[in-house]
């Protein structure tokens, strides 16, 4: 059958499959049009009969359009679609990049979400979970929508209708936005990020920084509530806090596998910062781990939830429980602000501290040459923990 011919709806019906080669691998074989030369129609031994448009432009590459294949798409139609693909070339314009922005724009703001987690496969799960529940909070109505429809407009309203809700959870759901309509813009899903808005019109609510810590006359009140919290592990949990520095969340998030209890130090692996923080357990502090070991070694976490495999949640009940027995407001982060303070007033290097602390030191030269012996680190955080027993029997 000659390759070249006038295309009708019983011309292409009629043309012959292709067998596959002696290999058994599928070939194909390509018709042309004598009405629209640009046009042909490639016929493959799977069957399939599929439209295309071949045309060179201004640069002299060839682009390779698919129109669609026979007989969903009829003759006259291949037809009409060649000649607006090849009048799109004529003028500078991608046929095929413009489909695949087309598609792109099409994703919702929750595709574009699962895709910016599903690219960014370095996330932890407590932060997958974290980009989800905010943007959920945030925009559980515009989770539908294409995301190119997010306007300007639309996110100072809503900026504008979340901070009555919490000016730190405004700020917290707008970040994550911004992150996901940021990898969106990457990806041609959008040309803007409509999120930039807030940082140009600076609306951005101001962080108020909690450094508020325990005093050393109120050490003694605190170490005396925590005793009386219910259920005991949670004495432990909040001692550690104090007496390590951690913060809540990788607090309770602590393994069993990361205590060594041998060489009394406990190692957190992948930590905020992307690293792994060893550090020695205080000499106070070994009793009560050794305990708590007798009552939740069998579990994969020091502080387990009760009715699932995962380490406890939040602990409301048991900071409620502290608050109702101390005279001053506690929350959490304070043991840190404590723990770093009273670090300083028994004058440890900066340098020391942060490394208890598991801060990074990106613009501290002289700190990157420093590797603290554990024995060094061992002898600081039993000093920390002697002042704080020094003060609590005062």
């Amino acid at each position: 059958m000659n390759n070249r011919f006038n295309f009708t709806q019983l011309q292409i019906r009629s043309i012959p499959t292709p067998p596959p080669n002696g290999h058994g691998q599928a070939t194909r074989k390509t018709y042309y049009d004598q009405e629209q030369p640009k046009l042909n129609v490639r016929v493959a031994s799977s069957g399939s009969k599929i439209f295309y448009v071949i045309k060179k432009d201004s640069s002299g590459k060839t682009k390779f359009v698919r129109i669609g294949t026979f007989p969903e798409v009829s003759v006259s139609n291949a037809r009409e679609k060649a000649t607006e693909i090849l009048n799109a070339i004529n003028k500078g314009i991608d046929p095929t990049e413009e489909k695949r922005k087309k598609k792109a724009r099409s994703q919702s703001l929750q595709q574009l979400i699962d895709r910016y987690i599903e690219d960014h496969d370095d996330l932890k799960p407590r932060t997958k979970k974290d980009y989800q529940q905010k943007t959920q909070w945030g925009f559980s109505d515009w989770l539908p929508l294409p995301a190119c429809q997010i306007t300007e407009a639309m996110i100072l309203e809503r900026f504008k209708k979340l901070t009555p809700r919490g000016k730190t959870s405004t700020n917290d759901a707008f970040v994550r936005l911004r992150a996901i309509l940021n990898h969106a813009r990457v990806i041609k899903a959008i040309d803007h990020n409509p999120v930039t808005i807030l940082s140009d019109a600076r609306l951005w609510h101001k962080r108020v920084r909690r450094t508020k810590m325990i005093q050393s006359n109120q050490l003694g009140e605190w170490l005396d509530a925590v005793q009386t919290i219910t259920p005991e592990i949670h004495r432990t949990a909040f001692l550690t806090m104090l007496y390590m520095g951690y913060r809540i969340e990788e607090t309770y998030s602590i393994e069993w596998a990361e205590v060594d209890l041998k060489n009394n130090l406990i190692i957190q692996r992948d930590t905020k910062n992307g690293t792994d923080h060893e550090l020695p357990i205080p000499r106070v502090l070994i009793p009560k781990i050794n305990e708590l070991q007798t009552i939740t070694g069998n579990s994969q976490y020091l502080f387990p939830a009760k009715q699932r495999n995962s380490f406890h949640g939040y602990p409301k009940v048991q900071i409620k429980q502290i608050n109702d027995a101390v005279s001053f407001h506690f929350y959490p982060h304070m043991t840190r602000h404590t723990f770093t303070t009273i670090a300083e007033a028994t004058s440890i290097p900066k340098t020391m501290i942060d490394r208890l602390t598991n801060h990074t030191m990106t613009n501290d030269v002289t700190g990157g040459y420093i590797h603290t012996e554990m024995e060094t680190l061992r002898e600081a955080i039993n000093k920390i923990a002697a002042y704080i027993q020094a003060k609590t029997n005062q």
